[in-house]
């Protein structure tokens, strides 16, 4: 009873929180408009989406990725210069899908802050000091990396999973240092920001009239059309049986031992996503779940025991993690392969759905509490060819399944015969 009482509660929440109304339209015939309209702080937010990503072939080919983010440093430091005047911060990044600039003014500031935006865009003296800088960053990143012990764990998933030419293992592999030709920079980022499929999303104290006015001549016209290669090309998973059952990755003066129990996740749109969502919670998502009780509550083994996928509309790796010091390693792993034996023949208890599917529920109120950050799901739902209100339907499902449901997914994808432990242990 206590448990289905929490989770009322946190429907009831959810509904109490403010609604903000997701508009969109046309700004030209390669990019959107959207608008999360909330008029209680004189703030403005911006997010503008260019439509390819780290992941993209192209952005790999051409160096675009150095040259998005390099953007707003030119020389004599002009650009953020204008940005602190403002007190505006402005962010450049590339995801595995996207390239993307966001503001944050007040609202009083938004047309100068536009006007900013439109230069950095315009930017074609990137600053080169800063690009050596950012070469050595890159050289000194990837050393550190290597000796980053949850680093090389992921870096050895990723291998068992996919195959080399798989973009999904590019972030665990030496990086190309940035370039210092400054003119294929700018014409690599030149032809980055008018690719179709962009997306400018305004979110805060705004109108849809004065968004509409904003976002006219922001951004360089868009091309026609975009090369091929600027959509990822995801390799096949390795099938499960062609996959080690375990594997030992070594890693010099190490003092503790470190453990990933997984396999390849569930994709956001597989019909399966819902119930993993709760069975998830269940297994490793807080203090008293499976994992915890058995390793840390009871045993005293770790500090710290989870479950983490790094897929999305694609599956990634997934994995049981955890760590404990060097003489308990075989004790540990026993325990490990225990608890997912356990909870796949087993399922769960109905109390524990409950509490699952509350929490599930729960974190999505998260994500309504700003304009900003309801903006930031809607983008990213539209960044992925979703609906929009996927995440909230796919929280929502999660909730309504019963536990039959959940344990029959538990059946399915926790078989142990799927998973391989990685081991990394001192050298």
């Amino acid at each position: 009873m206590r448990a289905a009482a929490v989770v009322l509660v946190l429907v009831l929440a959810l509904s109490a929180l403010p609604v903000c109304a997701l508009e969109e339209w046309t700004i030209d015939s390669g990019t959107a408009g959207l608008l999360v309209e909330d008029h209680r702080a004189p703030l403005l937010f911006v997010t503008i989406d260019f439509a390819a990503g780290s992941w993209s072939p192209w952005v790999e080919e051409h160096d675009a990725e150095a040259a998005f983010e390099i953007q707003m440093h030119d020389p004599n430091g002009e650009l953020r210069r204008r940005a602190d005047l403002l007190a505006a911060s402005v962010w450049l990044y590339v995801s595995d899908r996207s390239a993307t600039l966001s503001l944050a003014c007040r609202k009083e500031d938004a047309a100068q802050a536009l006007d900013l935006v439109r230069a950095i865009l315009a930017n074609s003296d990137f600053d080169r000091s800063e690009l050596k800088r950012r070469r050595q960053e890159s050289k000194l990143s990837w050393a550190a990396s290597l000796k980053e012990p949850q680093f090389v764990l992921q870096r050895a998933a990723v291998e068992t999973l996919f195959g080399e030419d798989d973009p999904r293992r590019r972030r665990y592999e030496e990086p190309k240092l940035p370039p210092t030709d400054v003119a294929r920079l700018v014409a690599a980022r030149d032809a980055l920001v008018r690719f179709p499929g962009r997306v400018i999303g305004f979110a805060g104290d705004l109108t849809l009239e004065e968004a509409r006015r904003l976002a006219d001549g922001l951004l360089p016209e868009a091309a026609p059309e975009a090369p091929p290669e600027i959509a990822p090309k995801l390799g096949p998973i390795a099938p499960a049986g062609s996959r080690p059952r375990e594997k030992s990755v070594r890693l010099p003066r190490l003092t503790q031992v470190y453990f990933g129990y997984g396999r390849d996740s569930i994709g956001w749109l597989d019909p399966r996503h819902p119930a993993s969502l709760v069975a998830d919670h269940a297994l490793g998502g807080h203090f008293n779940s499976r994992l915890m009780v058995s390793l840390r509550q009871e045993g005293g083994d770790t500090y710290g025991a989870y479950v983490r996928g790094f897929g999305d509309v694609d599956p990634g790796p997934y994995g049981i993690g955890s760590f404990t010091k060097t003489e308990n390693a075989a004790p540990m792993e026993a325990k490990l392969r225990d608890v997912l034996a356990s909870f796949h023949a087993g399922g769960i208890r109905e109390e524990e759905r409950a509490l699952a599917a509350g929490n599930v529920v729960g974190r999505r109120a998260f994500s309504r509490q700003s304009p900003s950050s309801i903006l930031a799901t809607a983008m990213a739902e539209r960044r992925y060819g979703l609906p929009y209100g996927f995440f909230d339907g796919q929280s929502e499902k999660a909730a309504s399944l019963s536990l039959e449901e959940v344990n029959a997914f538990i059946r399915e994808f926790y078989d142990p015969e799927l998973f391989t432990m990685l081991v990394l242990r001192a050298e």
